[in-house]
């Protein structure tokens, strides 16, 4: 379905059975990293795939103006 707005719930559903079919040992082995702290790293990436994949606008943030100064008078 092209061009069909998912919710977070299922983007997050979709990403998270894709790092669930990792083969932890076989990756850590080809990184060099030991197999408990892939898993580790990507527990931290599974936490924070709601705010990885939510939806925000293109473009730059837009600039926050600090409050007017109360001392200057006109």
């Amino acid at each position: 379905m092209a061009n069909r707005t998912r919710t977070i719930d299922e983007k997050v559903e979709s990403v998270q059975i894709a790092l669930e079919q990792i083969n932890i040992e076989a990756a850590a082995r080809e990184a060099g990293v030991p197999p408990s702290t892939l898993r580790y790293d990507l527990d931290k990436v599974k936490r924070s795939l709601v705010d990885v994949l939510k939806n925000r606008r293109p473009g730059p943030k837009p600039r926050s103006f600090p409050p007017p100064d109360s001392s200057s008078t006109n």
